[in-house]
C-alpha cells in the first residue's frame, strides 16, 4: 500500500513537472491568426539605419503580409516627422498576399535617430507602430 501511494505522488509530481515545462515553452511562440477579418503581420517593426552623415538619404521597403480571411486596406500610413517620407499600397492585399511600405529618410540632424511611422487599417490589429533607428554623425 505505501509502495502504490509513493509511486502515485511521484508520477503526479512528475507530470506536473511536465505541463510546466509544456507551458513555459508555450509562452514565447505566437499563436496563430484564428479570426475571421483581415490581419497584418510585419516580419519586423523595426529597421536599423546604422550609422548617416548629415544629408544622407535612406530608403527602406518594408513588407507585411495580410494573414487574415479577408482583404486587407491600409487607411493611412503617417510618420513621426517631416524628414521620413512614406509611400505605401493603395490596393486591397488579398489574404495570403503582401505588400509595402516605402520610407525615405532624410538626415538632417546630427544625433540619434529615433521615428515612428503609423499603420492603420482594417485589420483587427487596426493600428501598428513601425520604429525606424539610427544615428546621424
Amino acid at each position: 500500500m505505501k509502495k502504490t501511494i509513493v509511486l502515485l505522488i511521484i508520477s503526479v509530481c512528475l507530470s506536473g513537472l511536465g505541463l510546466q515545462a509544456q507551458s513555459k515553452a508555450g509562452q514565447n511562440a505566437k499563436p496563430a491568426y484564428t479570426g475571421t477579418a483581415a490581419e497584418i503581420e510585419f516580419a519586423s517593426k523595426s529597421v536599423d539605419f546604422g550609422t548617416l552623415k548629415v544629408g544622407d538619404v535612406k530608403v527602406v521597403t518594408i513588407t507585411y503580409k495580410n494573414i487574415g480571411k479577408k482583404p486587407l486596406i491600409l487607411d493611412d500610413v503617417i510618420s513621426s516627422c517631416d524628414c521620413t517620407e512614406v509611400d505605401w499600397s493603395k490596393a486591397p492585399v488579398m489574404p495570403g498576399k503582401t505588400g509595402t511600405i516605402k520610407a525615405t529618410y532624410t538626415a538632417k540632424n546630427t544625433g540619434l535617430i529615433s521615428k515612428r511611422i503609423t499603420v492603420l487599417s482594417n485589420a483587427d490589429t487596426d493600428r501598428v507602430i513601425l520604429q525606424l533607428k539610427g544615428e546621424v554623425k
